[in-house]
Formats: structure tokens, C-alpha cells, sequence
């Protein structure tokens, strides 16, 4: 019996480490960020923002917040060297999931505001996911709308060509700066993707986001199509089962800039379904330790990304925490009907 946990691990270990390489060498080694796409730490429990398919695959209603502090401690200043009001990253999701039956699916809803140097954010996202049942999972299509809104305050921009020869600031003629009030202007667009589930067992997903590629010429911002590919596992181990060992990844691209590549490769292990913990290494960027405890069908968890890049010196890292409720609506069985012969013999 033993022998055969150790033989069960192994096979696990060695898939998990195999997702994770061909995951990382799909990177490749000068990755850096998405600087359109909002980070999340704890991607696993938050599989709506990247998969439409996702919705209401949980089988039960939940609301979701997360929020997250982006590279803490960095010590922003201007170009007088004064103390910045430019946002170093601040992330705040809420999003609702639930199943349809009549709609042979889910629906859902999600949004973002996500703040970065002097550019505020705010994406809308709704979702339709259409299931199709099998023997022993089941495959949802989903497609989103997403609705997204940016503001930027220009008042707060140098251009290249202001700063005189003594390093001082002067007036440009950069057109873009013409204007310096506060700009801010709306964009729609198009998601869709795939999600493939055995509950309990293992979930993989591909999606896409921005289809469109829709463009502001006020404010110089063009959406870039990005996609995702998000996977996991969950292995209870024989002899203990409610120990359970959960791997995951996900990479996010453009498939076009070397630069837009990002993979997330993370294990996790929980006990009972009511304590769990782990790490997440994203390459050339951080080392994330997580964790997090569930109260009946209330979770709570928390990250903190650890900076293995060159940020490393500028900050102490970023913040990350997240809560679910999940709940099921019962409808009642309904009572007998009584029939009663008013015929008397």
C-alpha cells in the first residue's frame, strides 16, 4: 500500500513538473509583464477573470472580491524629485458567477479598477457560458463583453522634449501634451474562451481577450489581444484523504512580442477543504507564498509576492487578498398532489 502512495506521488510530481517546464520554456527567458492585463497572484480562485467559460461552473452562486497592493514601498518621485502622486499599482475585482439551467449554462459578471502611475482604469465584464455535459466532465464555450474605461491625468506628464540642457523643465511642443486637463475616454470589446472540468479532478482553459483590438485615438492607447492558457489538478493522496495536493499554471501572451509573456506556476497543498497553503514562482519576476482557510462556504485567503527581479531594490513586495461566498438555492420538493373521489357509493 505504501509502495503504491510513493509510486501515485511520483507520477503526480512528475506532471505537475512537466506542465511547469513546458510552461516555462514557452516563456522563454525575457519575459516581462503584460502592462495592459491586471495581476492576480492567486489566479486559481479567480478563473472568471481570465476564462468566461468558467461561469457557473462551481455549481452554485459566488461572490468574489480580491485586492491587491502592487509593489509596495517604492518610493515614487516626480521630476523635481518630490514625492509622486503616481499610483505604483492598486487592483481592486468583484465578480458574481452562478449557473442557469434554462440558459444550459452560466452567467457572470466582473469588475475591475485598476490604477497605475497617473492612469485609472475601470473594466466591465459580463459572461454567458454555454455547458455541454459528459460521462465523467463537462465543456463550456463562453463568450464576454467587456466594456473598459481609462482616464488619464495629462497635467502630471513631462514630455522628453521640455527638459532644457541644466536639466531643468521647460515648455514642449509634443501634441500630445497640447492638452493638460484630465482625459478620459470608453472602449468596448470582445472576449471568448474554452473550459474543460472534471470536478474534483482537473480543469483546463483557453481564452482569449480584446478580440477587437479596439483603439483611443484621444488617448494614445491601442487594447492588444491577449491569451490565456489555465490549468490544475487535484490529487487526494490514498492514505490521507483530506490531504489534497493542487498544481497549477497559467500563461498569459500575445503570441506576437517576446516581451508580453507571463507564466505562473504554482502548488498548492489543503487540508480538508478548510486550510490551505503553497507557493507560486512567476518567472523572472517574484516568488509568491499564499495561503488561506475556509468557514463552512466562506474563504478567506491572502498572497505576498517576494520580487526576485530588479524591482527588488525599489520595493518591498505586493500584497494580495481575496474573499469567497459560495451558496446553493434549494428549490423545495414539491408536495404530493391529493386527489380525492367526491363519488359516493
Amino acid at each position: 500500500m505504501l509502495k503504491f502512495i510513493q509510486d501515485k506521488y511520483k507520477r503526480i510530481v512528475k506532471l505537475s513538473m512537466l506542465i511547469c517546464f513546458l510552461l516555462l520554456v514557452l516563456a522563454n527567458p525575457f519575459s516581462l509583464h503584460a502592462q495592459q492585463e491586471p495581476q492576480f497572484s492567486q489566479y486559481m480562485f479567480n478563473r472568471l477573470s481570465y476564462n468566461p467559460g468558467y461561469a457557473g461552473s462551481n455549481g452554485a452562486i459566488c461572490l468574489t472580491g480580491f485586492y491587491r497592493n502592487q509593489w509596495m514601498g517604492m518610493g515614487l518621485t516626480d521630476v523635481y524629485g518630490e514625492p509622486s502622486q503616481a499610483s505604483t499599482g492598486e487592483t481592486m475585482n468583484i465578480s458574481f458567477d452562478m449557473p442557469v439551467r434554462f440558459l444550459h449554462g452560466g452567467i457572470g459578471a466582473t469588475i475591475i479598477s485598476d490604477k497605475i502611475g497617473f492612469r485609472d482604469n475601470i473594466h466591465a465584464k459580463i459572461d454567458y457560458a454555454f455547458r455541454i455535459q459528459f460521462p465523467t466532465g463537462n465543456l463550456a464555450i463562453g463568450i464576454e463583453a467587456q466594456l473598459f474605461n481609462s482616464t488619464l491625468d495629462m497635467s502630471q506628464l513631462v514630455g522628453a522634449d521640455q527638459f532644457t540642457q541644466d536639466d531643468q523643465v521647460g515648455t514642449g511642443i509634443d501634441p500630445v501634451l497640447g492638452d493638460l486637463s484630465e482625459q478620459s475616454d470608453f472602449l468596448f470589446d470582445l472576449g471568448a474562451g474554452i473550459y474543460y472540468q472534471i470536478p474534483g479532478k482537473l480543469y483546463i482553459g483557453l481564452s482569449t481577450s480584446k478580440l477587437l483590438e479596439t483603439a483611443s485615438d484621444k488617448l494614445y492607447w491601442d487594447n492588444r489581444r491577449f491569451y490565456y492558457i489555465l490549468a490544475g489538478y487535484e490529487w487526494a493522496l490514498p492514505a490521507y484523504p483530506s490531504l489534497r495536493i493542487l498544481p497549477s499554471a497559467l500563461l498569459k501572451t500575445d503570441f506576437i512580442s517576446k516581451s508580453a509573456y507571463q507564466v505562473d506556476a504554482s502548488l498548492l497543498m489543503e487540508w480538508e477543504h478548510k486550510i490551505w497553503g503553497g507557493m507560486t514562482y512567476r518567472v523572472q519576476d517574484a516568488m509568491v507564498v499564499m495561503g488561506g482557510v475556509a468557514f463552512g462556504d466562506f474563504k478567506l485567503g491572502f498572497s505576498y509576492d517576494i520580487p526576485t527581479s530588479r524591482i527588488s531594490t525599489q520595493s518591498v513586495g505586493s500584497l494580495e487578498l481575496f474573499a469567497r461566498w459560495c451558496f446553493k438555492i434549494e428549490n423545495p420538493p414539491k408536495p404530493p398532489t391529493i386527489y380525492r373521489n367526491t363519488r359516493r357509493i
